[in-house]
């Protein structure tokens, strides 16, 4: 794999609806195509998935778009036998985990059209499609929630997700998933609460939440752990804590579980090297989602594929959820819960480049 060039296209997708967390409100999402051509005139796709600021990882789009230039110009003098080799290069030249994801994507993009291969078959994930659950902002009021939540069961999300904030009421959450009891559920704090809100755990607890993702602060490892070992059935499952491999080895004798976002660990290889490390202590390894463009959605869902992560429905919903408009020609749809796995080598994806012309906010960036 000798790389020819690699073209940045900085991009500005709108969400359909805001989507309100404990961090903030997200309106607009910056992402950046990032486009890997081989010498051979194959090219792999990838995108930069940080955010705008630093209120949900150390690591912000403009500095990710910054290092992924960087780290562009030393790829160009390299040849990589493979997607993991690049990966574990990447890994010495850099400790942003958004830049080198994104290029390590498009590596993999490359080399399952070089195959022939899907991503799926190379990670050695399993079936044509991935059972996945919906991610509902935070809400008005109890009666919105409890819509929010109907609607996603009448499409048939197998897991729902609900955020929430300091002061939500539990006491009314209570009562509204009273109302759904067959359904999975789990919560998401976005690391606002205090770990002096025990109290507040043990009541979702009793609501028969599955999960609660980082109740507390991103360096709160102690609170956590202690957290955890007074519950008896909600599983604390660490999110923004994990930002590499180290947090996860870290994070082994904290939580029951893991919120696994590829592009937050650095890359598809250190995710599935994540997914191993977790599964052999029996705890529960499984997909996130990053508000990503459809190139970052069909890397989750290849690894929601997996048989370690499939025991929790992934954070994937359909593809018409999520922006007025995408970056991606196919935008695939839940059908009993299930969204399909790409099914084309390398990603699976095609890109519209007529919405990559529209969306572009700043000029291209071309390194060869």
């Amino acid at each position: 794999m000798q790389i020819a060039a690699i073209t940045l296209y900085p991009l500005q997708l709108r969400l359909k609806s805001p989507f309100k967390t404990a961090h903030d409100v997200t309106y607009d999402r910056p992402l950046t195509l990032v486009a890997v051509t081989t010498t051979d005139g194959i090219t792999g796709f990838g995108d930069i998935q940080s955010f705008i600021d630093h209120a949900y990882a150390p690591e912000s789009q403009v500095e990710s778009l910054a290092e992924v230039q960087r780290l562009s110009h030393l790829m160009l003098a390299q040849s990589f036998d493979s997607a993991t080799t690049l990966s574990n290069w990447l890994q010495t030249q850099s400790q942003l985990s958004f830049a080198k994801a994104a290029l390590e994507m498009a590596a993999w993009d490359i080399q399952g059209k070089q195959q022939g291969q899907l991503l799926q078959q190379m990670i050695g994930g399993v079936g044509a499609t991935v059972p996945v659950g919906i991610a509902i902002g935070i809400q008005t009021d109890a009666q919105a929630t409890q819509r929010a939540i109907a609607a996603a069961v009448t499409q048939g999300y197998q897991r729902i997700k609900l955020k929430l904030a300091v002061d939500t009421d539990l006491q009314q959450l209570q009562t509204v998933l009273a109302a759904f009891p067959d359904q999975l559920f789990s919560v998401d704090a976005n690391a606002g609460w205090q770990p002096a809100m025990m109290d507040r755990l043990w009541a979702l607890e009793q609501a028969g939440v599955f999960m609660i993702e980082q109740p507390f602060a991103t360096d709160a490892w102690q609170a956590h752990q202690i957290a955890q070992q007074q519950l008896t059935q909600l599983h604390i499952s660490l999110d923004e804590s994990l930002n590499d491999l180290a947090d996860i080895a870290r994070g082994l004798a904290i939580a029951d579980a893991f919120t696994l976002k590829q592009a937050k660990l650095g890359g598809i290889w250190p995710t599935l090297q994540a997914i191993h490390q977790i599964s052999v202590v029996d705890k529960i390894p499984w997909i996130g989602g990053m508000l990503s463009s459809g190139v970052g959605r069909a890397v989750d869902l290849a690894l929601a594929s997996l048989p370690a992560t499939r025991q929790v429905p992934a954070d994937s919903s359909s593809a018409s959820r999520y922006f007025e408009r995408d970056i991606v020609l196919a935008q695939p749809e839940i059908v009993a819960g299930q969204l399909p796995v790409p099914s084309d080598p390398g990603l699976g994806v095609t890109i519209d480049w007529s919405a990559v012309a529209d969306l572009q906010v700043a000029d291209t960036i071309t390194i060869k």
